[in-house]
């Protein structure tokens, strides 16, 4: 089975380490992490991933400019916001700004994966 490829954007280290243990072994793949916004733009040209998974607030480049540009490049792109943020008003924007969803942290394993499996477009 062809695995979905995942680039998660987080400044956070651990959040990126939490992600790619919750898909191991699962049907999705982390094929990129990224702790700043500009970097993840670039290495969403090179590599195309399947789903991308964004953090809202990060140093340097907001998670919502890094999300508008990525949609620039690829408007049908399946970006999912991440967020600890979870304001009604940061989730509004984020949705209106071209976000497929948004996915409150903390999250558990099995709410994350169901969660994936719902957005993800069969291959």
């Amino acid at each position: 089975m062809k695995k979905s490829r995942v680039m998660a954007v987080d400044d956070s280290a651990a959040i990126l380490t939490i992600v790619a243990a919750y898909l191991e072994d699962s049907e999705f793949e982390v094929i990129a992490s990224e702790r700043d916004g500009r970097r993840a733009v670039e290495r969403f040209k090179e590599i195309n991933p399947d789903i991308v998974l964004l953090d809202l607030i990060m140093p340097g480049q907001s998670g919502m400019e890094t999300l508008s540009q990525i949609l620039a490049i690829d408007p049908d792109a399946i970006v999912v916001m991440i967020s600890s943020l979870g304001t009604e008003d940061a989730v509004h924007e984020c949705l209106s700004t071209g976000a497929r969803s948004f996915l409150q942290k903390p999250f558990a394993r099995d709410r994350f994966l169901d969660f994936l499996r719902s957005i993800a477009q069969p291959a």
